[in-house]
């Protein structure tokens, strides 16, 4: 496993109190469905927009750091939206500035350890792009 998914599956294990068998099941193999068969709860949608949440939570703790939520400066929002049949997505908005800071769009049917790895690191390549932007906003007021 590579060392940005083992980074985040410590995050899952700590923030969300996911077990270990969880965490298995979400990144150490590939999901036979657009979520886990072994993890489906009542509602898959829910199940997968709250992964999807996860992914950019921690990738947003990763860039703009733990504090970031009580910073008054930020608004940011993260909107995932689950589908399963189609490709899911999650957008990470700044309301302030009205900034896209990310966005992902991915058949969670695809998902294994590989492909979460890239998600990821393609999320936080997006944050820390996006970040000297929001700078620039922020201090002009826009």
């Amino acid at each position: 496993m590579a060392k940005l998914l083992r980074e985040f599956e410590k995050w899952l294990m700590k923030e969300r109190n996911w077990g270990k068998g969880t965490v298995k099941e979400l990144l150490h193999r590939e999901w036979d469905g657009a979520y886990p068969g072994a993890l489906l709860g009542e509602d898959v949608i829910m199940d997968i927009e709250s992964f999807l949440h996860d992914m950019a939570y921690f990738a947003v703790q990763k860039v703009f750091g733990k504090g970031m939520d009580s910073d008054r400066r930020f608004l940011m929002l993260i909107v995932p939206y689950g589908s399963y049949e189609d490709c899911s997505g999650i957008y990470v908005l700044e309301m302030r500035t009205k900034t896209v800071l990310a966005c992902l769009e991915e058949k969670t049917w695809r998902f294994n350890p590989e492909l979460l790895e890239e998600d990821l690191r393609d999320l936080i390549e997006q944050l820390e792009e996006a970040k000297g932007l929001l700078a620039v906003r922020l201090a002009s007021g826009s």
